[in-house]
């Protein structure tokens, strides 16, 4: 989407914070890529398990929105059939397996060509877990890496625990995999551990000391994946891995829907996506997963744009500045603002309801029409149906407007 330049935090569709566009805090808006982990990080989900088939609805659906980027495990049962059906579909997608000899060769001769090769990072996991010496994994994680670039592909170190693990450590591990063929490196913050500031700081170290790319995975375990993706953009990550409906394991990864709305209304920074189809595709994620997006849920969930009071919504429209009424035009992704009547509307939210139904009524029948909705409404303990606040209105008096 097109951004004003002279003034980056207003539009058609928004008006937002001028201070995020403050030179003291700016981040001059720069291209960054998503990298759609729905497919892959889904997987590890413990409440659902997708079928070949809802995998490749779901890459189709994304490849409409206008990701460039997916990937998929090697490990979960039907993977070679979702291999082999995504790279012959021309989806404009660069399609991404993690490097795990015994299966990766299958995926190589399908034509994938772009690879994580892992390496777990995190001092005590390797202790306890791996239970073999650091000298020792590292090799075998550089032996990876150069066998990837000896079959040709695009090779990016993918650092599990990062967040957990010591600047030295990270260092070191990116600059051995870039001489070897490496060309980007992923910062994981597995337990969703980090604050904003730390991915900015790490993203921003290994820019400086490694020349790489650096992509960030966050995990949403204290509610900051999305923060913790933008606190990677803020240190000059050139690509955030997220997800739609922010499905994940435990308690998910960064949502998709949120970063790239983010980015494009809070950075001035044009993802190149369809912002129109975000609901479209969050829905058709919900329904094949069976997991539900929350009421509250930023962009896609039922309550984000459901309103009870209307008159500060009137008023800004009426003098021309609607964008002041949201925190971005809900017609920007697909949606419109829902108006109910119940306990807490105003006066301008039953003339606004009146006017959808072709009514009007005289003032004082509009306040009493309010009095007994709000009433109705406390005693529901839910907003009223339009069929219900029309019968108190029409037993208030409103008519057909002339």
């Amino acid at each position: 989407m097109e951004h004003n330049i002279e003034s980056p935090w207003l539009s058609p569709y928004w008006a937002t914070s001028r201070h995020n566009f403050d030179p003291a805090v700016a981040i001059p808006p720069r291209p960054v890529a998503l990298h759609d982990l729905t497919l892959r990080d889904g997987e590890e989900c413990a409440d659902l398990a997708f079928t070949t088939a809802d995998k490749l609805r779901i890459a189709e659906a994304l490849a409409r929105l206008g990701l460039k980027r997916t990937e998929v495990f090697l490990t979960v049962p039907g993977w070679t059939e979702v291999v082999r059906a995504l790279l012959s579909r021309d989806l404009g997608m660069d399609l991404w397996v993690t490097w795990q000899p015994g299966r990766v060769e299958r995926a190589l001769e399908l034509g994938a060509r772009h690879v994580f090769v892992w390496y777990r990072i995190g001092e005590v996991y390797q202790e306890h877990v791996s239970q073999r010496p650091r000298a020792q994994l590292m090799d075998e994680m550089l032996a990876s890496v150069a066998a990837a670039r000896q079959a040709g592909c695009t090779v990016n170190l993918f650092l599990p625990e990062s967040t957990r693990a010591t600047l030295e450590h990270i260092t070191t591990a990116a600059q051995a995999a870039k001489a070897e063929g490496a060309t980007s490196v992923t910062v994981v913050d597995s337990q969703g551990v980090a604050r904003p500031a730390a991915m900015t700081y790490l993203v921003r170290h290994l820019k400086q000391t490694t020349g790489l790319d650096v992509e960030v995975h966050c995990h949403n375990d204290f509610g900051l994946a999305v923060a913790n993706v933008l606190g990677g953009y803020e240190g000059g990550a050139d690509v955030l891995q997220v997800s739609v409906n922010g499905i994940g394991y435990r308690a998910g990864n960064a949502a998709l829907e949120a970063a790239a709305m983010a980015l494009e209304a809070l950075y001035g920074v044009d993802t190149g996506l369809r912002l129109d189809l975000l609901p479209e595709v969050c829905r058709l994620v919900e329904q094949i997963s069976g997991i539900p997006n929350g009421y509250y849920k930023a962009i896609v969930g039922a309550g984000a744009f459901r309103y009870e009071q209307w008159g500060a919504t009137a008023a800004l429209t009426a003098g021309g500045v609607r964008s002041y009424a949201f925190p971005f035009a809900p017609e920007v992704i697909g949606r419109v603002p829902e108006l109910v009547i119940g306990k807490w509307s105003d006066t301008g939210a039953v003339l606004q309801k009146l006017a959808d139904y072709g009514l009007k009524a005289a003032p004082d029948r509009v306040e009493q029409i309010l009095t007994r909705s709000r009433r109705a409404g406390a005693a529901h303990h839910r907003p009223l149906t339009d069929a219900e606040f029309l019968a108190i209105a029409q037993d208030e008096g409103a008519v057909t407007s002339e």
